[in-house]
């Protein structure tokens, strides 16, 4: 079965969503930045409007529940049931730390060997990474421009979708843009797929840094 992350990808600023949504993100990020975690974990199973990767919205942290479990030293069993509900291990906070290095920075050595990722064979590393993610967040940047205006993207890692255990692919969700934008790996080059004017479209991008756009009518191949 396909997991996918939700990636609210451009940064846009509170006002821009609905009070509702606000109020149901600053009620988990809250949560857990007090350690509430009976209540943050009760969102996330129950409140279809946020996930366990959530960040507060026009926040400077930019803290998931799963940061804030590493920051506060959370129960072994709190942080094992945030990761079964789809805790992003890689994914950094604004200042990029992740939870494995938030945990050890604040010393907690307990939450270390839970938090520390591991990555699928064929996941892009060294110099092959930084050209990937460099070439992924330029061609969302090209696709997403007539959408977002002034607002900047949050960078995109394709180690988030690349985790042992963690999500197969991301959704980009663009504000006016039809359907968004899928994210999936393939043998070490990220492939796009969206809808353009022509129809639905597909995007290659490799660590050489290419990007291959074509019209296809074809789904995305299967991992």
């Amino acid at each position: 079965m396909t997991t996918t992350l939700p990636w609210d990808g451009i940064l846009m600023p509170r006002e821009a969503y609905g009070p509702a949504a606000v109020k149901a993100r600053d009620s988990l990020t809250d949560a857990a930045a007090q350690g509430d975690w009976r209540r943050a974990l009760s969102q996330v199973r129950n409140d279809y409007t946020v996930g366990v990767n959530t960040w507060k919205i026009g926040g400077e942290s930019m803290f998931t529940p799963l940061h804030h479990a590493a920051y506060l030293g959370a129960p072994r069993e709190t942080v094992q049931e945030l990761l079964s509900l789809g805790g992003v291990r890689s994914l950094p906070t604004a200042h990029g730390e992740t939870p494995y290095q938030l945990a050890k920075r604040r010393g907690h050595a307990h939450l270390l060997d839970m938090l520390d990722p591991y990555f699928r064979p064929g996941t892009p590393l060294g110099d092959n990474l930084e050209n990937v993610n460099l070439h992924v967040n330029t061609t969302l940047a090209e696709l997403t421009a007539e959408f977002r205006g002034e607002h900047l993207l949050r960078t995109f890692d394709v180690r988030l979708i690349s985790e042992e255990g963690g999500p197969d692919e991301a959704w980009f969700t663009a504000p006016g843009m039809y359907g968004g934008i899928r994210i999936g790996m393939f043998w070490g080059r990220a492939h796009l797929e969206y809808n353009s004017r022509l129809g639905d479209s597909y995007a290659v991008v490799g660590p050489e840094g290419s990007a291959y756009v074509t019209r296809s009518k074809r789904a995305l191949p299967a991992r």
